[in-house]
């Protein structure tokens, strides 16, 4: 989620420019909703996640952080229309959550977490796992993001249908932080972290957006594999503004974290 008023702000969720993805193409992206069955409140998309093994979800700690107390996670995979029931879909209950003990539940580093499904899912053609990257391995080059964020570029969220995706340009570490410093009041502190990556373009056609949030940055390692490179974390508002780069976090600084919390709640 994102903004700053430039605003820094969250974005839960269509990809601003982006445009309607092929079915089937991004079989790890999940849809993270959120419910509560005793105060009859039906679950709805929050965030986006990642399906990592067919019993685990990576998804970004606000995702949780800012959900009521009270309610309960199901998690969508094998979607491409939201608000519809599709051949392709599976659901599953939340059992575990767990965020990382070093994120503080606003704009800030460490925005990431995992969830635990009651029973794994089935494993096919429409959902399928993705790869993590290597351990502290920089991101470059193009990666793709896909999600159900807001497609509109003003406060008022545009939900799309159906899932969107983008292919979009990383931005190099520090010219990120140095576009956010002269982007942001004078008093605001830069949240941007090592941990973080960043996305353009910077002239402001694509971006991240509301409803993105916690969803997959994707892109082909070198034996052609998908690999979970980014969480959506946070950005600038309102979405797809010139200079305002889309932050994530970067998932390649946290998979010794990823390993104990697995093997843990085993």
């Amino acid at each position: 989620m994102m903004s700053k008023s430039a605003m820094l702000t969250r974005r839960p969720t269509r990809i601003v420019g982006g445009k309607d993805a092929e079915k089937g193409l991004h079989p790890w992206q999940l849809s993270v909703h959120w419910g509560d069955r005793e105060r009859k409140i039906p679950p709805r998309h929050v965030c986006g996640g990642s399906l990592l093994t067919a019993g685990w979800v990576l998804t970004a700690g606000h995702c949780v952080t800012l959900a009521p107390s009270k309610g309960e996670y199901l998690i969508l995979a094998g979607k491409y229309k939201l608000g519809v029931m599709e051949d392709t879909e599976q659901s599953r209950l939340v059992e575990q959550v767990i965020v990382h003990p070093q994120y503080d539940g606003t704009v800030a580093p460490y925005d990431i977490a995992l969830m635990k499904v009651e029973q794994p899912f089935e494993l096919n053609v429409f959902v399928s796992t993705v790869s993590l990257p290597y351990p502290d391995s920089i991101p470059s080059g193009d990666v793709m993001l896909s999600g159900w964020g807001s497609i509109g570029r003003t406060r008022a969220p545009e939900n799309p249908e159906n899932l969107q995706a983008a292919t979009l340009p990383i931005v190099e570490y520090d010219l990120c932080k140095l576009t956010l410093d002269k982007i942001l009041k004078p008093k605001e502190k830069n949240p941007l972290h090592p941990t973080n990556i960043c996305t353009g373009p910077l002239d402001g056609s694509l971006s991240a957006c509301k409803g993105d949030s916690g969803g997959p940055l994707v892109r082909r390692n070198a034996f052609g594999e998908a690999e979970v490179v980014g969480i959506v974390s946070w950005g600038l508002f309102p979405c797809g503004a010139k200079n305002a780069p889309s932050v994530y976090t970067r998932v390649s600084a946290f998979i010794t974290w990823i390993a104990v919390v697995m093997l843990n709640y085993t």
